[in-house]
């Protein structure tokens, strides 16, 4: 009886007929299962629902009188949907997530039509619909000497419509169905799981759980042709964020009220419910409870005296241990001590901004300053907490709040403006805050509230967007000295001219009394872009893989013409990188750019310092390598990878050191168009600053750059495995092609762009081992990590290193 109802839900754009049903369907006994199908070889059968309703049925999708029979409807899925493809995905989707065991009648995975004008049931039954050849593939028999005649009318005829103009279709309807049947078999709810409907207010919608033990699955869909908003109570599953299975997209977390959602005409979604730590949320973990701080005197005072230990003590360690920007978490907060601030009064708004530096110390000795703007608002007591909230403050009988200023608009634009003024404010103790503007800067209109707009959740930095001109990014963790992305933003701004990475348009740092500056944030000229190129290949790659996977008798195609549109940004990326390693060897006068030689000694300490490396990583791996096989390969080869070392010091020493990028991968470039821009110079956030300020070969980037390709391969590869287990093995072997292909095309690239250039290293052959020698050293830090942080990762970086040793080898 389900089947009717289906259609009915449909037709009347109501949910009820199927809520309804199975609310009537009984129990069977254990160990068995229902059939459930949307058509069979039978009619669309009407015998089990009311005269009324058979009457609604017929006049809604039979109203050609040829195409009822009995007590039924004779036509095939496509046809009894007019088409249209909303509609089957649909009603396909109900099937495979309703109980039971659905039942696909041939020919309804490729849309096939009908013959109504045939006698009896006939006109259901016709040849499947192989390949545009003669009786569509069915038969070589004279076509009049068939049984049934193939349909040849113009919408459903098997000369367009078949399985082998499909199976080279990656959007066909055959193609789509696959990749729902494939999600479907990986979820044990949707064939063991039970049945439980929730009934949001909008009856159009029907939302539904499937559950199965510890595993939840959401399941919801638009039964009208007009897009809808539904509000689901998920107060139970508080906590768990909804991961769409179709493509893996990960959805905002549930919290306490209702979860609201939007879907377009006939759509549907299907979301696994997991459980998330606390770091990956969208934006901070709001705080359950805040911390009343008492206001007696002027709010640029509230950091002082009794509040201000009230802070230390009560408000700051919790504050802080829900920022994603907070990086001891892991050891824990022994003390926090506030080691200045200064305030940046805005009486029209009636706020007070101060700007906090934060000693944190933790629990194993080490100390950790932090830069933590907070905005005082007297007349503001919000019932719902917002997710930036720090604290409450309390002026008599008046209740305010203490917040993060960053998710003020007004405070982007009082930086701004004191940029703009370039003004100066005494810190105490010889120190002062110093904000600095350029020439570009000066010429920009004034900014208002209006203009200035946070960007995205919290990472290790806060970015915001200010007039769609300017990006204004600022600093959490400090480290006194100069800020490499500063410099290298004045230096590539100022000096080499380079284009293709943000302009810098101000400061705003500390000085301490030595003259020693500790930057605090920078204004850059914003670039409106398509995302960063990290997104951006992942979802290329992800398109491209499903289109190499295809299964069947498909030709094979050359993965050039698959990635087609891929290449050319990967070789405008080495270009591009060319042209940056070129900006930074611009010779100058500075001490901290000027070019110097590479020297023997400079090779000889790289050597040392990566079999150093090598050797703790082995350590690692070693204790691994009884549960890992890639592990254990490694470990079984470490003579190998101390005799890599070895043989690099016969290198004559080639090149010259410059500034690098230093932390250089796919994230840290955006994609503008039909080119890229270089962002984010601030190195590597786990070295100490001296190290993210020493001059290195150019050939670190690109062994960066070529790392983040092998690791967006791997992503991307077990993102459509997942969903295509069956044709793992072509996934992934065209995964690898497009790794192979993408990093010759960069290096290409980037060769011809430095050719003749300063940064040239001219011998191939010092060229390829030097490169070597850096990646090397790359995939032994990501071993390191991945084997800390996620040891099912591991295998990429092994896989990289072991490739290396055996390129070795075989020179």
């Amino acid at each position: 009886p389900l089947m009717p109802r289906m259609y009915m839900a449909l037709g009347m754009e109501d949910r009820h007929p199927i809520t309804d049903i199975m609310r009537q369907t009984p129990e069977i006994p254990e160990g068995t299962q229902w059939a459930i199908f949307l058509r069979n070889h039978d009619e669309l059968t009407l015998e089990m629902v009311t005269d009324k309703e058979r009457d609604y049925l017929w006049s809604f999708y039979a109203h050609d009188r040829r195409a009822r029979i009995n007590l039924g409807i004779r036509r095939r899925l496509a046809p009894l949907l007019e088409n249209d493809r909303r509609k089957i995905e649909l009603l396909n989707f109900l099937l495979l997530t309703m109980p039971g065991t659905p039942v696909l009648y041939y020919g309804d995975e490729i849309g096939m039509g009908d013959n109504i004008y045939l006698g009896d049931r006939d006109g259901v039954r016709t040849p499947m619909q192989w390949t545009p050849d003669r009786n569509g593939g069915f038969s070589r028999a004279d076509p009049a000497r068939l049984f049934l005649p193939a349909v040849q009318d113009p919408v459903y005829g098997f000369a367009g419509l078949n399985v082998e103009a499909q199976q080279a279709s990656a959007s066909s309807l055959l193609n789509w169905t696959r990749r729902m049947l494939a999600v479907r078999r990986k979820r044990r709810p949707l064939s063991r799981g039970g049945l439980r409907f929730l009934y949001p207010g909008n009856r159009k919608v029907l939302a539904y759980l499937r559950e199965f033990e510890d595993e939840t699955l959401l399941c919801i869909a638009n039964m009208s042709r007009a897009p809808q908003a539904v509000e689901l109570d998920l107060a139970e599953f508080k906590g768990a964020t909804p991961v769409e299975l179709s493509a893996g997209s990960v959805f905002p977390q549930i919290g306490g009220l209702p979860y609201l959602l939007t879907l377009p005409g006939h759509g549907f979604y299907w979301f696994q419910l997991e459980k998330t730590a606390a770091e990956e949320r969208f934006g901070p973990m709001p705080a359950p409870e805040l911390f009343t701080l008492v206001l007696t005197g002027a709010a640029d005072k509230l950091l002082e005296n009794r509040e201000r230990l009230a802070f230390e003590r009560n408000v700051a360690p919790r504050f802080l241990e829900l920022r994603r920007w907070f990086a001891g978490k892991d050891a824990g907060v022994a003390n926090v001590n506030i080691a200045g601030f200064v305030a940046l009064p805005r009486e029209k708004e009636g706020k007070t901004f101060l700007l906090v530096r934060l000693s944190v110390t933790l629990r194993n000795g080490e100390t950790q300053m932090y830069f933590t703007p907070l905005v005082v608002e007297e007349n503001r007591d919000d019932e719902q907490i917002p997710p930036y909230a720090v604290a409450r403050v309390r002026r008599g009988s008046r209740m305010g709040m203490v917040l993060d200023a960053d998710s003020d608009p007004a405070f982007g634009a009082a930086l701004v403006q004191n940029m703009v003024d370039e003004s100066e404010m005494p810190l105490g103790e010889g120190a002062r805050l110093k904000f600095s503007g350029s020439e570009a800067l000066m010429g920009e209109a004034p900014v208002t509230q209006a203009d200035v707009r946070r960007l995205g959740a919290e990472q290790s930095n806060t970015s915001i967007a200010v007039a769609e001109r300017m990006m204004l990014k600022v600093y959490r963790r400090l480290s006194p000295g100069a800020n490499p992305e500063v410099e290298i933003g004045r230096f590539l701004t100022n000096v080499a001219g380079f284009k293709n990475s943000p302009a810098l348009l101000g400061t705003m740092e500390r000085i301490d009394r030595e003259g020693v500056p500790t930057a605090l944030g920078i204004l850059q000229r914003y670039v409106r872009n398509q995302g960063d190129a990290w997104g951006w290949t992942i979802d290329a790659l992800k398109r491209g893989l499903e289109t190499l996977s295809l299964p069947g008798d498909v030709p094979e195609r050359d993965p050039r013409d698959v990635f087609s549109d891929y290449l050319p940004y990967a070789e405008m990326l080495g270009q591009r990188t060319g042209e940056l390693h070129i900006a930074l060897a611009t010779p100058t006068d500075d001490s901290a750019f000027a070019a110097e030689p590479f020297t023997q000694d400079d090779l000889l300490a790289r050597i040392e310092s990566g079999r150093a490396e090598a050797r703790r990583m082995l350590k690692q791996v070693e204790r691994k390598s009884d549960g890992d096989p890639a592990c254990a390969e490694l470990a079984g080869r470490r003579e190998d990878l101390l005799r890599f070392y070895d043989q690099m010091a016969d290198l004559a020493p080639e090149g010259l050191k410059t500034r690098i990028h230093g932390d250089y991968h796919l994230g840290q470039v955006l994609i503008v168009k039909d080119d890229v821009l270089i962002v984010d110079f601030e190195g590597e956030p786990s070295r100490s600053l001296d190290e993210r300020r020493a001059k290195d070969l150019p050939l670190r980037d690109v062994a960066g750059m070529i790392r983040s390709f092998d690791y967006a391969a791997e992503t991307a590869a077990r993102d459509v495995e997942g969903r295509q287990v069956e044709h793992s093995g072509r996934v992934r072997a065209a995964a690898m092609l497009w790794r192979d292909l993408v990093v010759n095309t960069f290096l290409d690239s980037y060769g011809r762009a430095v050719a003749g250039s300063r940064v040239e290293i001219a011998d191939p052959d010092t060229r390829r081992r030097l490169l070597d020698l850096y990646l090397a050293q790359k995939a032994i830090y990501e071993i390191g990590y991945e084997a800390s942080h996620r040891p099912a990762w591991i295998g990429i970086p092994i896989g990289g290193l072991l490739a290396i040793l055996n390129r070795t080898a075989e020179a």
